[in-house]
């Protein structure tokens, strides 16, 4: 197998650019990058993971995690699936630092990063708000050569990062479609969200609308947001009952505050002449399928999210392998009381 200082010659650079190109550190100029890379291609090299390992024992390298709103059901297995990974990939050097915050501030998030900068992190996974500060500090890392993985949302950005998370659009669309399937006759449609902060969020309404608006007799007949809190779901809920009498069906376009919606459902005594699509399999959720008030949740991998995010790093940073997609999406998944 060709080695590191056969590329050089061949590249005409030194053996430490050529290193700074494999192991992501330091700047070179894009011309030798590419060369650089274009010649790896050719050749077929590979670094070796065991003496990765040795140097990043060494090293040290810091992959600074940023969960927002973490109290949130949904991330619990995510949260969990990293941790794991994580623990595994300790053993060939790769340290993480954690900031699990509460709620989402756009504040909060920019002086996580600002922390993980200051600890030298030399990647970063977070759950980006849709935010101008966030978007513009998380292109500012990019800008200085940390490689980001926005996880679960993506950020509205095009600079060079990595996204791991389900297709919005693509979910609100089948959710539409979903319930126009379980619904029989005219659908009068609400929907309910965690606001504007989250752009896949956005997106997932966004797809739910244009899915149903092809349907005959089927009308989104309100949106109503609960940021995730489950006071504010059953509050907004009973509001939307109250004004329009006429809704049938309800599309819980995320988890949070979905007990509050199913709680003001029970109030209303609307269980059983409302059809409900939700997203994601929370505790919550379950139980509302089990007690037959939540007809079907779509799944969009919440594990499976955190261990490709992780390994992404992993590879990255250790193994000097970069990603072979700026995209990593889990397919969102239908998922009724008889396959939970």
């Amino acid at each position: 197998m060709i080695t590191i200082k056969q590329i050089a010659e061949l590249c005409g650079v030194s053996r430490g650019t050529v290193d700074r190109v494999i192991n992501g550190r330091g700047k070179v100029k894009e011309e030798k990058r590419a060369r650089i890379l274009k010649t790896m291609a050719e050749f077929g090299y590979r670094p070796n993971p065991a003496a990765r390992a040795l140097v990043s024992q060494k090293q040290g390298p810091i992959v600074g995690i940023i969960i927002s709103a973490s109290e949130i059901q949904f991330f619990s297995p995510v949260i969990d699936a990293l941790r794991k990974t994580a623990a595994y990939y300790e053993r060939f050097g790769l340290r993480t630092e954690w900031r699990l915050l509460t709620g989402y501030s756009a504040a909060d998030q920019c002086t996580a990063i600002a922390d993980l900068r200051k600890l030298g992190a030399s990647a970063i996974i977070i759950t980006p708000i849709s935010e101008p500060d966030v978007i513009r500090t998380i292109e500012d890392c990019i800008h200085n050569e940390i490689f980001v993985i926005a996880l679960n949302n993506d950020v509205a950005s095009n600079l060079p990062h990595v996204y791991v998370g389900s297709d919005y659009a693509e979910g609100g669309r089948t959710a539409a479609a979903l319930l126009r399937k379980l619904h029989a006759g005219p659908v009068h449609a609400v929907a309910i969200y965690s606001g504007v902060r989250i752009l896949g969020h956005i997106h997932r309404i966004e797809g739910f609308r244009t899915r149903l608006s092809v349907e005959p007799d089927c009308v989104l007949t309100d949106v109503t947001t609960h940021f995730d809190d489950d006071i504010q779901a059953y509050e907004n809920t009973l509001q939307s009952l109250d004004a329009h009498p006429e809704i049938n069906a309800f599309f819980i376009a995320t988890s949070g505050g979905t007990h509050g919606v199913c709680k003001a459902l029970a109030k209303m005594g609307r269980t059983e002449d409302i059809t409900v699509v939700s997203f994601d399999i929370t505790p919550a959720v379950r139980s509302a399928m089990q007690s037959g008030i939540i007809d079907a949740a779509i799944y969009q991998h919440p594990r499976r999210q955190g261990q490709i995010a992780m390994q992404i790093a992993y590879d990255q940073l250790i193994s000097g392998i970069s990603p072979s997609h700026s995209k990593y999406l889990m397919k969102n998944e239908i998922r009724i009381l008889e396959n939970l």
